[in-house]
C-alpha cells in the first residue's frame, strides 16, 4: 500500500510540474507566419503616385519586401490583435543577405529574434541560415523604446520620396503597441536628420545574435 501511495504522489507531482511548466511555456504567444508565398505584408497603396496614404507601400515595393519576409519565416504583424508589443527591423541590403530583428514583449517576457537568409536583399531571398531566438532583459527594451521616442517615429511619414538607388539598403522598421501599428522605410539613411532613426536598426542589430560576417559591410 505504501508503495502504491508513493508511486501515486510522484505521479501527481510529475504531472503538477508538468502543467505548471507548460502554463508558463504558454504565456508568451508564438506568431504564425503565413502559407501563401503571395501573401503581402503590408497595406497595399493605389498606386506609386500616393504620398498621402501611411502605413502602406505600392505593389512593387510591397511584393518585393514580403518576398524577403516571407523567406525570412517571418509574422505578418500589421493585423495582429493582442497583447504583444513587437518592433521589427528588415535590413536588405542590396548585394548583401536579407536580415530581420524582431523584439517581442509579451507580460513580463522580452524576446529577440533573429533571422538571416542567404540571398541578397537587391535580388532573390535565397534560403533561411538563421534564425536565434533568446530572452532579453527590460533595461534593453527601455533602450529600445526611447531610441524609438528620440526618433519621434511614430510621426515620421512612412516614406519619403525621391529616395532611391542601386547599391544602398533599405531600412524597414515596424512598430505595434496596444495595436497601433506604424511602418517607416528609409533607404540607406545616412544623413543628420536620420541619425536617430538609423539608431533604432542600429540598436536591434547590436542586442541581436546576427553574425559578425554579416556586418563586414555595412549601409
Amino acid at each position: 500500500m505504501k508503495t502504491l501511495l508513493y508511486i501515486l504522489t510522484i505521479s501527481f507531482l510529475t504531472i503538477s510540474c508538468k502543467s505548471q511548466t507548460d502554463r508558463t511555456n504558454s504565456k508568451f504567444e508564438n506568431l504564425s507566419t503565413p502559407k501563401d508565398s503571395t501573401a503581402l505584408y503590408f497595406n497595399l497603396k493605389k498606386d506609386q503616385n500616393d504620398t498621402l496614404t501611411q502605413n502602406a507601400l505600392d505593389n512593387f515595393v510591397n511584393n518585393w519586401f514580403s518576398k524577403m519576409l516571407f523567406s525570412l519565416n517571418e509574422p505578418i504583424i500589421k493585423d495582429y490583435k493582442g497583447n504583444k508589443e513587437i518592433y521589427r527591423f528588415t535590413w536588405l541590403r542590396t548585394f548583401h543577405h536579407p536580415v530581420s530583428i524582431r523584439l517581442e514583449k509579451q507580460y513580463d517576457e522580452i524576446k529577440i529574434i533573429t533571422k538571416v537568409c542567404n540571398g541578397a536583399g537587391g535580388y532573390e531571398p535565397g534560403k533561411l541560415i538563421q534564425d536565434t531566438t533568446f530572452s532579453v532583459k527590460q533595461e534593453t527594451y527601455e533602450k529600445l523604446l526611447e531610441k524609438i521616442n528620440n526618433s519621434n517615429f511614430w510621426n515620421l511619414p512612412t516614406e519619403k520620396t525621391n529616395e532611391n538607388g542601386m547599391d544602398g539598403s533599405e531600412w524597414i522598421i515596424e512598430t505595434l503597441k496596444d495595436n497601433n501599428y506604424h511602418l517607416v522605410i528609409r533607404w540607406t539613411p545616412r544623413k543628420d536628420d536620420l541619425k536617430t532613426f538609423r539608431e533604432i536598426g542600429e540598436y536591434l542589430i547590436s542586442i541581436s545574435e546576427i553574425r559578425k560576417g554579416e556586418l563586414t559591410d555595412k549601409y
